[in-house]
């Protein structure tokens, strides 16, 4: 199998959020949002759907939102603690809108309805680099129809991507992702590492992975599976860490500096004005 490989900026592969132009933003043509009940057994599942007309977001955060609109990642959106805690219901007519457009469209709510405000900034952060091995990549490519067949969630580029699982098990946790693309699998590693994981392979498309491996923190989510009285990881099993298990996709890890754009919240209201 022969992957293509891409050549991106590191500015792009960071998911920085790109300057918006001084054209009027678009629109969705109406607009619902209800507060949501946290799902405490799922705190990282955020639903969206998409058809031609609607997009429906489920148990998202003000945080996921900003992130989608912005096209950035969790770690580079600051503010206080309810931004991440109060969860909503959106759903939303497209209009005139595309699909594409979507991440915009939900900036002009985001304005319009939380009255959100942002500034940005850019700091060099530690993070770990996913690259290509010493013998290129190893990766089995994603069948079209399994990608069809599966729910669909809150992607990094701020549209509906396949959705992936994950598991607690004795020698550590396992991601299963049968139809995902790099940027969507760093994103979720990054909740097991004490460094945000970046994807700076270059490389495009779906693929069908699997990843056994040691994490490294259990972050922002339920861990009691893998956790002793004291609160520290402990697994019977131990299994091997990440920077190992990527080894067996021809991909390797490396702990790196990289300038990241970070959004600070100035304003935001917990409670969004009527539909």
């Amino acid at each position: 199998m022969k992957t293509r490989v891409v050549s991106v900026s590191l500015i792009v592969l960071a998911g920085v959020a790109s300057a918006q132009g001084q054209s009027e933003k678009p629109t969705f043509e109406v607009a619902s949002i209800k507060p949501s009940d946290p799902n405490p057994e799922n705190t990282l599942w955020i639903g969206m759907e998409a058809n031609p007309g609607t997009v429906r977001f489920t148990n998202i955060t003000l945080r996921d939102c900003i992130r989608a609109a912005y096209r950035v990642r969790d770690f580079q959106v600051q503010g206080p603690d309810w931004i991440r805690d109060a969860r909503y219901e959106i759903t939303a007519k497209l209009g005139v809108g595309t699909q594409d457009q979507i991440p915009e469209m939900l900036q002009s709510l985001l304005e319009e309805r939380f009255k959100l405000s942002l500034r940005r900034s850019t700091k060099d952060q530690p993070v770990y680099a996913l690259v290509p091995g010493k013998d290129g990549p190893r990766l089995k490519v994603a069948e079209g129809k399994v990608a069809g067949q599966l729910m669909t969630a809150l992607g990094p580029d701020g549209k509906p991507r396949p959705a992936m699982t994950y598991a607690v098990l004795p020698s550590g946790v396992q991601l299963r992702a049968p139809a995902a693309t790099l940027a969507t699998v760093v994103e979720l590693l990054s909740r097991f590492m004490e460094r945000p994981v970046v994807d700076m392979t270059g490389i495009t498309g779906q693929y069908d992975l699997t990843l056994t491996f040691m994490p490294e923190i259990m972050g922002g989510m339920a861990a009691s599976a893998a956790t002793n009285a004291d609160g520290r990881l402990a697994f019977p099993e131990p299994g091997p860490s990440l920077f190992d298990a990527v080894q067996q996709y021809g991909l390797k890890l490396e702990a790196r500096s990289a300038p990241m754009e970070l959004l600070t919240l100035v304003h935001a209201e917990r409670t969004p004005t009527e539909n």
